[in-house]
């Protein structure tokens, strides 16, 4: 595509020196990344300054160059057959240059854009069971992978960036895709990754201490995730636009009455706000609910301004727990918005079994053991709802591994020994991406939040086995064993067939770094893998 354009409809170039008919083969802003033929989007970012790369990406062959810094535009004019494009604000120009340069394929699909701290990954495959059970084939883009269709792709960040965000809208037109649904973090709100994409829906699930190692504090780590709907979605250019928040969430409140007026000063009439919640009160709820082992029955209730109740009766989702119907409403709630037949609402619902790494079920293949389940669970407030989820419909003991990463937010670590020891019966404690950090060290922050246990030695596994709460043992048992792979072995060689293991933290990761290494390390692997020796040495009793 030629210069002139990708710069097309680009309120934020200020000047462009060179010419404007050159051919570009893709536009990067990786000067690694840059081959003959494609453009530079350099800018002065929080930590790095790209501009400083550009002659590197010069002599991999770039033939323009977008720059935000005045001196490196003065040099770079001087360069033969360079062309230079100057603004203020290169983070918006290069974003727009992007939808340019696919063709603004975005406009094309539905797109729907789901933040929060948990939930967004089960609610995004929910939103995509549905579309695709009515007909309308879809991408999404999140955490696990990026897929449309059949192709999938491993999943770089959770949200990629804006060129290559806009790259995949393209792919799924292509492909034939009617929609997209994605996961929005708050870094890239943050980071302006999303700006310009025009979203059709935006949904909020909750929000509970999580990054603060980026965001310092609660209070800017939810204003970039407001930016979702008071920026992004606001400006989206859609013709009809939907703010999908959960109404029980106490950020979600705030969120709504901070939306309601600005909406309004903006005359964004254009813009919906749709409530869903466990309370009556919201516009997406649901009566006649049954947890199980074997997932939700319930029936949706749908009340919206100016129209008959409508519901949606006996649905049965093979997801399990509270929180997975917070995700299955907000999910109702976009297909809704969305105009979505009820019959695939109910058959998309149903017909998603799992999704990889979230209260997953192991299929262990031997009888009579446990249930096994891995979750993502790597905050405090998502190890509490997972944990309570599963005391609650657990037959026997309730088992919880879990560690804390390296290098992120200390002040959960202690919350979550807390929790842990508070909910599961048997708690042990272990590592989780230590990173740069002692995992001991880690392990000692988060065993200072139990306070309601007692401590058995994992050298004595026939302790934790026959443990049981008395006046001497105040509430629950937890250990300590540094190796995941031991950890994990020591919980299952304990656990009695009616109880319940859970190895939160990973999720579907398959990695775990310790230092400036990275090796294949998967929590599913390690539950197979200690079953198949279990089934070939039957008659050892051994962990």
């Amino acid at each position: 595509m030629k210069i002139e354009n990708i710069i097309k409809n680009n309120d934020f170039i200020e000047y462009i020196s060179g010419r404007t008919d050159t051919d570009i083969l893709c536009i990067s802003n990786d000067s690694r990344k840059i081959k003959r033929g494609c453009l530079f989007a350099a800018r002065k970012g929080v930590s790095v300054n790209s501009n400083i790369f550009a002659k590197d990406a010069l002599s991999e062959g770039a033939v323009a160059v977008l720059t935000d810094d005045a001196e490196t535009a003065e040099k770079l004019k001087n360069e033969k057959n360079i062309t230079v494009i100057f603004a203020k604000d290169a983070l918006k120009a290069y974003a727009v240059m992007s939808k340019n340069f696919f063709g603004n394929s975005g406009d094309k699909l539905n797109l729907i854009g789901v933040t929060g701290t948990n939930g967004k990954t089960t609610t995004t495959f929910l939103i995509k069971s549905i579309l695709n059970a009515a007909g309308n084939k879809t991408g999404l883009i999140g955490t696990i992978d990026y897929e449309i269709g059949e192709d999938k792709k491993e999943s770089k960040n959770t949200t990629p960036d804006v060129y290559e965000l806009n790259e995949m809208f393209a792919e799924t037109v292509r492909l034939g895709g009617s929609a997209c649904v994605m996961e929005v973090s708050s870094h890239s709100l943050d980071q302006g990754r999303v700006y310009g994409t025009p979203f059709d829906a935006a949904v909020f699930t909750n929000l509970t201490r999580d990054h603060l190692d980026y965001h310092k504090d609660m209070e800017s780590y939810y204003k970039a995730k407001k930016k979702l709907f008071s920026e992004v979605l606001t400006d989206s250019s859609k013709a009809k636009k939907y703010a999908i928040i959960n109404g029980d969430d106490p950020y979600g409140k705030k969120l709504i009455d901070e939306l309601k007026p600005l909406f309004a000063l903006k005359s964004a009439t254009d813009i919906d706000i749709i409530t869903y919640g466990l309370n009556k009160g919201s516009n997406v709820s649901c009566e006649n609910i049954d947890y199980s082992m074997d997932g939700l029955k319930f029936d949706a209730v749908i009340k919206m301004k100016g129209r008959n109740e409508k519901i949606l009766k006996n649905i049965h989702s093979p997801l399990i727990g509270s929180y997975n119907l917070y995700n299955i409403l907000a999910a109702v709630s976009v297909a809704h918005a969305l105009s979505v037949p009820d019959k695939f609402i109910i058959s998309g619902i149903e017909s998603l079994l799992n999704v990889s790494g979230r209260l997953e079920k192991i299929d262990t293949g031997v009888p009579s053991s446990p249930l096994v389940c891995i979750d993502y669970a790597h905050t405090d407030d998502a190890l509490k709802r997972v944990l309570g989820t599963l005391k609650d419909i657990s037959k026997g003991k309730l088992i919880s591994v879990f560690g804390c990463g390296g290098d992120r937010d200390k002040g959960k670590r202690p919350l979550m020994g807390r929790h842990s020891t508070d909910i599961a019966d048997i708690s042990i404690i272990t590592s989780d991406n230590p990173r740069s950090e002692d995992p001991q060290a880690i392990i000692e922050e988060i065993k200072s939040g139990v306070t309601n246990a007692s401590y058995v030695d994992k050298k004595d596994p026939d302790a934790l086995i026959n443990f049981k709460k008395s006046a001497e043992h105040e509430r629950h048992a937890y250990t300590i064993e540094e190796d995941r792979s031991e950890a994990i072995k020591l919980a299952l060689y304990i656990a009695g067939a009616d109880d319940t293991v859970v190895i939160a933290g990973k999720g579907h990761e398959d990695y775990m770094i310790v230092k400036d290494a990275k090796f294949h390390f998967s929590d599913k692997e390690e539950v197979l893998k200690y079953y198949k020796n279990k089934k070939s040495k039957k008659n050892e009793n051994t962990i």
